[in-house]
């Protein structure tokens, strides 16, 4: 598996590689190891009874030749961290993939003369760190718990991955577009979280909560993939059994600078969501789109939506919200071949003070459009569905509005 070329930039690249290194340790862990995602100490900090393995993750595809002072910032940031701590028992490890470099000749790759050479760099960047350790760090001492691991090329440390996961118990048909996006995108949320306590997972931990999934994770990371096309595939088949019962209230949370095609694609949502699964008399709930949006986006989507004949609802009365006004039913008026005109065809609401309503007139469905950090609502008994692409056109095709996305 390769990383696909539209988010083929080395930082993503370079996350993914720790997200999937991260993995591959928690599964190969006992259980009594516990693994802090971005730890206190590094990137990983593998915690066992007898002790803690700090693992720094660096990945070069692109350099060609390995030479000490690619390294040599990590170098420094583990000598920082042993100075600051020199008698707790914790062993540094650099896992770095370069294409020349292997696990035979890693370990002749960085010893004293290295280390001393990264304190001696002249790099500007690096000033810093060489001021606050000169003269506190025991080099000899350091290199004693320090390691140089050669880390295997990004296809190969995803393949290990999908056997560990295998091995942990998951059927391997669910691998690909279950088990495997849904741990990716478990350790990128959780590598996130402010309290180390919440960073914190064991073994047990990550496997139960990928046999209990049961819907493929769409996100900014899992779309990174190359395998994009086979999780917008499943993930509109998942959703497609809810979208086609005619009576389930639906509720669209959008944060609108989620997307590149907001300003060109997201009127256009709508009106496609309209002609698809609210047109008819069977289509007894209506449809309700919360944006997370400045005041100016806001109205000029009311004011494109007016143009193209969609009327909306916004519970406003002048200056004032007005609750029963907001969700009030629509009258409707039987046409031609089944067709109902309504009083409205949507609810818009500005995400901001009124949201809160939207607990007290709970929805069947929550399609949460764009990231969302947080969405500060009770989603208990909802059912909800996180759709985090930066495109309004995935979005379309994975509700089945358009048969394609590009």
């Amino acid at each position: 598996m390769t990383v696909n070329r539209r988010s083929a930039d080395y930082t993503i690249k370079g996350f993914l590689y720790q997200f999937n290194k991260t993995i591959l340790e928690i599964l190969n862990s006992s259980d009594s190891t516990i693994v802090t995602v971005e730890g206190i100490i590094e990137d990983i900090d593998v915690s066992t009874p007898t002790g803690i393995k700090a693992i720094q993750c660096k990945y070069h595809e692109a350099v060609e030749k390995f030479t000490p002072s690619a390294i040599f910032k990590p170098l420094l940031q583990m000598m920082d961290s042993f100075t600051q701590n020199p008698n707790a028992d914790v062993k540094y490890i650099l896992f770095a993939h370069f294409p020349d470099l292997s696990e035979t000749n890693a370990p002749s790759k960085c010893g004293v003369n290295e280390l001393n050479a990264a304190l001696m760099s002249k790099d500007a960047k690096l000033a810093p760190l060489i001021k606050k350790l000169k003269g506190k760090v025991n080099v000899t001492k350091f290199r004693k718990v320090f390691t140089l691991h050669a880390g295997q090329t990004y296809d190969k440390l995803v393949s290990d991955v999908h056997a560990a996961i295998i091995s942990a118990g998951i059927p391997k048909d669910d691998i690909d577009t279950l088990a495997y996006p849904n741990a990716l995108e478990l350790i990128a949320n959780i590598s996130c979280k402010h309290n180390p306590k919440e960073r914190k997972v064991s073994k047990k931990q990550l496997v139960d909560r990928l046999i209990a999934v049961k819907k493929t994770a769409i996100s900014r990371w899992t779309l990174a993939l190359d395998s994009r096309e086979k999780l917008l595939k499943e993930r509109r088949k998942q959703m497609k059994q809810n979208l086609n019962i005619n009576t389930r209230l639906r509720y669209f949370l959008v944060n609108c600078e989620s997307f590149d095609d907001f300003d060109t694609e997201f009127v256009l949502l709508i009106s496609d969501y309209l002609g698809k699964y609210h047109f008819k008399q069977a289509h007894t709930q209506t449809p309700l789109f919360c944006l997370r949006a400045a005041d100016k986006v806001f109205w000029e989507i009311q004011k494109r939506l007016h143009q193209k004949k969609i009327i909306t609802n916004d519970g406003d009365i002048k200056i004032d919200f007005d609750e029963n006004r907001f969700f009030r039913e629509p009258l409707k008026i039987k046409k031609s071949a089944g067709v109902i005109q309504r009083e409205f065809d949507l609810r818009i609401l500005q995400w901001g003070t009124n949201v809160s309503i939207l607990d007290r007139h709970k929805s069947d469905d929550l399609f949460i459009l764009g990231h969302s950090d947080s969405i500060e609502l009770n989603t208990k008994d909802v059912n909800v569905e996180v759709l985090d692409t930066y495109s309004i056109k995935e979005i379309k095709y994975m509700l089945g509005v358009c048969d394609g996305y590009d």
